[in-house]
């Protein structure tokens, strides 16, 4: 038999009572934490369901599927699309017209079964500032008819802070404003921009862009593609000359050493055989037409007062119906361009 003096005693139950306040302190701690983490969780939710009611749905950061004919139920083909592509449009005024072209397109890629998920929609954040009165009654319409749009069609509404570039005199252009919106696309391999106005006129075709030859993507002295590709010809954004945007172009932007960043863009070699045309003008789409070889995308042209060229331009009137259905309300043959 063991005889334990009080002090042992005393010594052993008070190791009992500090293993026990400490369990019942971990326990505390743990319900605390776990309660916190609720808490943030619940305050995260309405900002995320405020951007989404403002933006529409993000970016879809999974990887992307390719169809061979056979799609899903939502229009989404079933095949795997090795790359994280998307395809943007951009517009740097509110013209009603080239807004409702835009959302032409996006409906066009989601409803045809794209292989390309992600839509991107760039603007100037001054027009979620401006006042009804100021764009004017039609443009209003068009921007509400986008953002609801957005929801349905997947579309990434991405609006660009100008106000630096402006207040130091700068106009606002469309090479400025995709100068200012490269950093958005660092999740992508690669951003396909596509002019607006345009008509869609085959998405497998378009996807082709992407999907049948290597992309120049991150510069690699060890892959001869990403220098001196057959398909894709270096074609610098010169943003400070306003030159236009050429009317298909590829924007690649990666991180590279010591946290810069490598911008590289791209145009479409049209001398190559059966990639060059998949977007092309009027003129050009007809004479491929002649010879069952259709673009993609056909872009148009715009006239001295920004009116789309209709003259010589077989696809205007089926470009125009088409327009009227996603904005309906808009007479957009009475509108007056620049309306303010």
């Amino acid at each position: 038999m063991v005889l334990l003096t009080s002090s042992t005693v005393s010594t052993i139950v008070s190791m009992g009572v500090i293993c026990i306040f400490t369990t019942l302190l971990f326990i505390s701690g743990y319900v605390l934490q776990q309660q916190s983490v609720k808490n943030i969780q619940h305050a995260l939710k309405p900002q995320e369901a405020a951007q989404m009611a403002r933006y529409g749905p993000g970016p879809a950061f999974q990887q992307k599927r390719r169809s061979n004919g056979d799609d899903l139920s939502d229009g989404s083909p079933q095949h795997p699309v090795s790359g994280n592509y998307a395809y943007l449009q951009l517009l740097s005024e509110p013209d009603p017209s080239d807004i409702c072209s835009a959302i032409l397109f996006f409906k066009q890629l989601s409803t045809n079964g794209t292989a390309v998920q992600d839509r991107l929609f760039v603007y100037p954040e001054q027009w979620d500032r401006m006042s009804a009165q100021k764009l004017g009654k039609s443009t209003t319409l068009a921007l509400s008819i986008l953002r609801a749009a957005s929801s349905k069609y997947n579309i990434w509404l991405l609006p660009i802070d100008m106000s630096a570039a402006t207040a130091a005199g700068y106009t606002t252009t469309n090479s400025k404003l995709l100068r200012l919106a490269q950093i958005q696309f660092m999740q992508y391999d690669s951003v396909l921009y596509v002019q607006t106005p345009g008509l869609l006129m085959d998405t497998g075709k378009l996807d082709d862009m992407f999907l049948s030859r290597p992309l120049p993507l991150r510069h690699d002295k060890n892959r001869p593609e990403s220098y001196n590709n057959e398909a894709w010809i270096p074609m610098p954004l010169r943003a400070n000359r306003d030159v236009p945007l050429p009317p298909a172009y590829l924007i690649t932007v990666n991180n590279i050493e010591n946290g810069n960043v490598e911008a590289r863009t791209h145009i479409p070699n049209v001398a190559l055989s059966g990639f060059g045309g998949l977007v092309a003008g009027p003129r050009q789409a007809e004479l491929a037409k002649s010879v069952g070889d259709e673009p993609g995308y056909v872009y148009f042209e715009s006239d001295r007062d920004g009116r789309v060229k209709w003259a010589g331009n077989p696809y205007f009137g089926t470009w125009r119906a088409q327009q009227a259905e996603v904005c309906e309300g808009l007479d957009l043959d009475e509108i007056i361009h620049d309306e303010q």
